[in-house]
Formats: C-alpha cells, sequence, structure tokens
C-alpha cells in the first residue's frame, strides 16, 4: 500500500512561512513590551509622575504664598504697620509657603539631573518596542493576506487564467510590455477599490493579539536620539562644573 502525498502550492508554502514569521514577531513584541513596561520604561514614567507631583506643589506653595502676601499687606496696613498676632501669622504663612517652594524646587533640581541615564535607556526600549509592534503588525497583515489568498487561490487563479485570454483593444495593448498581465490586472483594480472603502483602509485597525502601542512618556515617538543623550551630557556637565 502506498501513501501519497499532498502536493502544496506556492502560496500554501508561502502562507506556512508568514504564519512561521508572525509567530517570531508577535514573541519580539511581546518581549519588547515587557522590556519596555517593567523596566526603564516603568522606572521612567515613575519618574515623570513625580517630577509632575513636585511641580504641582510647587505651584501650589507659589499660589499660597502669592495669596499669603496679599494678606499680610492688607493686614499691615489695616493694623496701622503694627506688627499684630494677625500680621505675625500672615507672614508666617507667606515666608513657610516660599521656604517649602525653594526646598521643593531644590529637589526637583537634583532629581532632574540624575535622570538623563533613565530617559536614555527608556527612549532606547520604547524604540525597539515600537519597532517590533511595526513589524508584528507588517507580519500580521502580511499572514491575513496569504490566508485570503490560499482560501481564493482556486477560484481567483481560474479567473486571472480565462482574463489573461480577453484580450483589450488593441491601440491599448500596443502600449503595454505584457499583454496577459494587463488584462489580468482587471482583477487586482476592483479588489483595490473595494478594500479602499473598507474601515480599515481609512484608519488603522487595532490588532487585539498585539495590544496597543502604549509609550506612556514617549507618546508620538519622541525618542532620545544617542546624539542628543551625548548633547545634553556635555551642558549638564558644564552647568554643574
Amino acid at each position: 500500500m502506498t501513501t501519497q502525498t499532498t502536493k502544496t502550492t506556492p502560496i500554501q508554502d508561502e502562507l506556512a512561512q508568514a504564519q512561521a514569521a508572525y509567530d517570531s514577531a508577535l514573541a519580539k513584541l511581546l518581549k519588547a513590551c515587557a522590556d519596555f513596561n517593567e523596566g526603564s520604561g516603568k522606572q521612567y514614567a515613575e519618574l515623570m509622575e513625580r517630577h509632575a507631583d513636585l511641580r504641582g506643589k510647587i505651584a501650589a506653595h507659589e499660589t499660597a504664598a502669592e495669596t499669603a502676601t496679599l494678606e499680610f499687606k492688607q493686614l499691615l496696613a489695616a493694623a496701622n504697620f503694627e506688627k499684630t498676632k494677625a500680621v505675625k501669622e500672615a507672614l508666617f504663612k507667606k515666608n513657610d509657603a516660599l521656604a517649602i517652594a525653594e526646598e521643593l524646587r531644590e529637589a526637583l533640581a537634583d532629581s532632574e539631573r540624575t535622570t538623563l541615564s533613565l530617559r536614555a535607556s527608556a527612549s532606547r526600549a520604547a524604540q525597539t518596542y515600537a519597532n517590533a509592534h511595526d513589524a508584528a503588525y507588517g507580519a500580521y497583515a502580511r499572514l491575513e493576506a496569504y490566508k485570503a489568498l490560499a482560501q481564493s487561490e482556486d477560484g481567483l487563479s481560474r479567473a486571472l487564467a480565462l482574463l489573461s485570454h480577453v484580450s483589450d483593444a488593441i491601440e491599448v495593448e500596443r502600449h503595454v510590455q505584457d499583454a496577459r498581465e494587463h488584462r489580468m490586472k482587471f482583477v487586482w483594480s476592483r479588489l483595490k477599490a473595494v478594500a479602499l472603502q473598507r474601515p480599515e483602509a481609512q484608519e488603522q485597525p487595532e490588532v487585539e493579539a498585539l495590544g496597543p502601542l502604549q509609550l506612556g512618556p514617549f507618546a508620538g515617538r519622541a525618542y532620545l536620539t544617542p546624539v542628543q543623550a551625548i548633547l545634553l551630557q556635555r551642558t549638564e556637565a558644564e552647568t554643574t562644573a
């Protein structure tokens, strides 16, 4: 008894290759996503949140100091410029708010001076993550194309074969290098017209398996390049020298 082997078509072989490429791209994406979101990206995002919190507190104390200054001046004038208890309390509130704001500014400046290396490493991780997401999306789109081709291979290939015998106007075919290829483009032009009307053509859809690209502080892909990092390091060294 002989066993029959099923012969695969080139499209089916390419489909298998596209599946393997997608699986590989997805694995790289998952690793890059974890490296960014659980490593330097997370640390940098937390640091940026701390800086934002400090800036908010500085602004609040500066506002409190302005309010206390106005109150102090009003109370001092009302007390005929005598140092009453209310005047001293208002003065204390003003000075206290100004002192705290200054301490917070120094804390923010100290923290900002140590962020460059973390920002650089987080930027590299973000860029790797974004590139991996782009590559995985490309692999997914190609895989979907091969799946569609494999499912419709018999019908589409027969239609193209039939069209290859349907001649166009003589004056048209005279100006094309390959008349048979020109005739078969009818199928491509119709598919393209329909494809461009689909919502997926208007806006890139989110692929559930890939997840959304969430770059946090690097939204918009504002990465810190190696050259920028070097220039910032030089500026920082000159400032602290």
